[in-house]
């Protein structure tokens, strides 16, 4: 990124790119689907589609600690789940209801603010922050989804900004 009038479209990651899933699907699925893409682009959440392809939320990998430390007590609790050499604390149902659950439980829905593609970073960022978000949907001109921004999404907008501040070493 050259200047320091870039729109956030230039920080997003396309919509298109983004791993998605259908609110039917269950945890299992879903964290299966977050280990290969957290490995493969870095990515630790999913956009989470109805039946119909809209967009239902999202389901982030606090989502998932979250349903596991709630449904954890149904299954024995933290100890109970994931102790598997001790006789006697394995709970298999347990954990078939943990793998089962659909996500559709366990989603955050989608937020009701969004930037457009031509907006600043800073906008971006000033939302993130003020709203405590971590996923920011970026709009096109016919109002859809062209992508999506995190905070380490604008990281290089921030390393810009301070080399370009006068008085830097950069």
């Amino acid at each position: 990124m050259a200047g320091i009038l870039e729109t956030v479209k230039d920080f997003m990651i396309p919509f298109h790119d983004y791993p998605k899933i259908n609110e039917s699907a269950t945890l299992e699925e879903a964290v299966n689907i977050m280990y290969r893409m957290a490995r493969e682009k870095g990515y630790r959440w999913l956009v989470v589609l109805d039946e119909g392809g809209a967009i239902k939320g999202f389901l982030t990998l606090r989502n998932v600690f979250e349903a596991i430390s709630e449904l954890a007590p149904k299954a024995g609790g933290w100890l109970g789940v994931f102790t598997y050499n001790r006789p006697g604390f394995f709970y298999w149902e347990g954990v078939q209801l943990i793998k089962n659950t659909p996500i559709r439980k366990l989603i955050k829905p989608i937020v009701d603010v969004s930037v457009h593609e031509t907006d600043s970073p800073v906008k971006a960022a000033e939302i993130i922050i003020n709203r405590r978000i971590t996923i920011l949907p970026i709009m096109d001109d016919q109002n859809n989804i062209a992508g999506i921004v995190r905070p380490v999404d604008l990281l290089p907008f921030i390393v810009n900004l301070f080399d370009n501040t006068p008085g830097s070493a950069g």
